[in-house]
Order: C-alpha cells, then sequence, then structure tokens
C-alpha cells in the first residue's frame, strides 16, 4: 500500500509540474510558487474560481482561485490592454482553459492521457467541496496577483 500511496504522490507532483510549466508558458509574468498545502474535503473562496474537470488516466479536477482585480491585471499584461467588467470571467475561464489543455500535451508526452471538460466560473463567496483531498498551491504573478491552484486526483487512478 506504501508503494500505491508513493505512485500517487508521484502523479500528483508530475501533474502540478506540468501545471506550472504551463503557467510559465503561457503568461509573460514571473511566477513564484509557494509551498503546497494538502486540503482534506472543503475550502472556501472569495473570489473568482475557475473550475476545469479532467478525465482520462487522471480524473480528478483543477480549480485556480483569484481575485477579480488579480485576473484583470493578468489579462491586462497578456493582452497590453485593460479587461474589465464581464471580460475578466471570460478571460479568467479562457487563461485556465489554456493551462489545462497546455497540461494535458505535457502529460501525454509522459505517457498520460488525459482530456479536460469546458470550464466553470464560479464568482464570489462559495465552499468547495465533493472530494476526499487535493493539493492547494499558492502562486504569485508579478505584477498580476495572487493565485491559489487546486488540484485533486481521483483516488485509485
Amino acid at each position: 500500500m506504501a508503494n500505491g500511496q508513493q505512485d500517487q504522490s508521484n502523479v500528483v507532483k508530475e501533474v502540478l509540474n506540468c501545471a506550472v510549466s504551463a503557467m510559465k508558458a503561457i503568461i509573460p509574468a514571473e511566477l513564484t510558487v509557494g509551498k503546497p498545502v494538502l486540503l482534506n474535503g472543503s475550502f472556501d473562496h472569495h473570489a473568482i474560481g475557475v473550475f476545469i474537470g479532467v478525465t482520462g488516466d487522471l480524473p480528478g479536477r483543477i480549480i485556480l482561485v483569484g481575485k477579480e482585480e488579480a485576473f484583470a491585471s493578468l489579462g491586462t499584461r497578456m493582452f497590453g490592454m485593460p479587461i474589465e467588467g464581464p471580460m475578466v470571467e471570460s478571460f479568467a475561464g479562457e487563461v485556465v482553459n489554456m493551462i489545462a489543455g497546455n497540461m494535458g500535451v505535457s502529460l501525454s508526452e509522459k505517457g498520460v492521457a488525459i482530456d479536460i471538460t469546458p470550464p466553470t466560473i464560479i464568482v464570489g463567496d462559495s465552499k468547495i467541496s465533493g472530494f476526499k483531498q487535493a493539493i492547494e498551491l499558492p502562486l504569485s504573478f508579478q505584477d498580476a496577483g495572487e493565485y491559489r491552484l487546486v488540484l485533486s486526483i481521483e483516488h485509485g487512478a
């Protein structure tokens, strides 16, 4: 059983590494990655959260959470023009979709086949639950705010 847990740990680490690499490739801002934190059962968020389901060899979920101002700053950095109002939510969904897609390509190069669902955008105060465990990775983009990347992989994957 310890070997299975080690394999699961290696899979989670690989997925997180691929997600971070995807962000560095897509977003033109210096990225600082914090220490991973284990989440059990649920977490609260008070901002914009983008939820993408993952199917295939590694079923689970990816959620990127950040304040509206942070996503607006990130969009302005990426496109060179202000991102405001309803465009911020649309941008948040699209940038996370790009990250997840890029991550999927990286994983496929390592022999791991996944597919992603369309993004679901969650705005405001909410509680995210429905998972046993997840890893939260604090992220900060220079001049574009702080975020939390949450990854859950279904047990038995």
